[in-house]
């Protein structure tokens, strides 16, 4: 099988993109193809049972495979082709695929904007048995109520099953290595911010309600409650919005100014293009980030089309030494 030949048009980019069935949904949409075809790039899908560079040519190249086979595929062809961009370079990806290191960068360089809640690792189940009779056991300095992540972000439906868990007894049969996060009341709504190069843009979710003090002595209640995909369900009638369980403050949306501020910082600190993270407004006013995934489901933003588009295009005329065009 011959490899893929450039259009016949000298203006027109292939773009080429690795991306498993399930992920391609993510931006890789007719309407999308449609927007990037009128500003002359076409994306063509990778082979992964061919080596790279008998395919192509490509002018860049747009992946969300982490694998070591394909990661050794790209690296090779990243040799051969050094002047071909690659969205994004797999050491910079590693650092969101794991739930205790992905909040390093916001630590570091991020904490005169935003918070990180209390978190631990614990990589042996026999840390996690506690005495279930002591209504104010911790575990590693966090107090209840925890968050219980999957250390590893691999793609999986099994890395986005989380636990909200209320006391000590909720920590039996968690599956270790996991992340052990303080939870922080935050009126029941996150914002997800989802970056693409210099854009972000900031929706509302919703999020798990706030827990009361009373909850987390109440013996007949379950101990802990799994979760998953939380900011799928849709979000509460107008006039629940934004009011804790216990009362708390009214949640809005941050400024505008303030997550772009905090999305440039974090896109920095990363050296990554494609991501987005969970950040959610304490009962206390403060910001906290949460989670960062990298190249999530862009299709759920509005008008994503425009600003993929736009971003594409830059890459491509700042590789040509070009002032970008959008």
């Amino acid at each position: 099988m011959g490899s893929i030949s450039r259009a016949v048009d000298p203006e027109r980019y292939t773009i080429g993109y690795a991306m498993e069935a399930k992920r391609k949904g993510s931006f890789i949409q007719p309407s999308f193809l449609d927007a990037a075809s009128r500003r002359g790039m076409r994306f063509v899908a990778i082979d992964m049972s061919r080596p790279l560079h008998e395919q192509g040519p490509f002018d860049l190249i747009v992946h969300k495979i982490y694998d070591h086979a394909w990661r050794a595929h790209l690296e090779a062809f990243s040799a051969l082709h050094p002047g071909v961009p690659v969205v994004d370079p797999p050491a910079a990806i590693d650092r969101v695929l794991d739930r205790f290191t992905m909040l390093d960068a916001v630590v570091s360089g991020l904490s005169h904007l935003v918070s990180v809640p209390k978190q631990i690792v614990v990589r042996d189940a026999a840390d996690l048995l506690l005495a279930d009779d002591d209504p104010d056991a911790q575990i590693g300095g966090l107090r209840f109520p925890l968050i219980a992540k999957p250390e590893e972000v691999d793609g999986s439906a099994a890395s986005h099953d989380l636990c909200l868990v209320y006391r000590a007894e909720g920590l039996r049969g968690i599956h270790t290595p996991v992340v052990l996060q303080e939870f922080v009341n935050h009126g029941g709504a996150l914002f997800k911010v989802y970056v693409v190069g210099g854009s972000a843009t900031c929706v509302r979710r919703s999020s798990l309600p706030d827990v009361p003090e009373s909850r987390l002595r109440d013996a007949d209640a379950p101990a802990a409650v799994p979760f998953a995909y939380i900011s799928n369900r849709p979000l509460p009638d107008k006039d629940d919005q934004g009011q804790g369980q216990d009362g708390g403050v009214e949640v809005e949306m941050p400024p505008a100014e303030f997550v772009d501020e905090v999305a440039r910082e974090l896109r920095r600190a990363l050296g990554l293009n494609l991501i987005n993270f969970d950040l959610i407004r304490g009962n206390d006013g403060n910001y906290f980030v949460l989670d960062i995934n990298y190249c999530p489901a862009y299709s759920k933003v509005p008008g994503f089309e425009q600003i993929l588009t736009d971003f594409f295009w830059e890459m491509l005329n700042a590789r040509n030494g070009q002032e970008p065009q959008v």
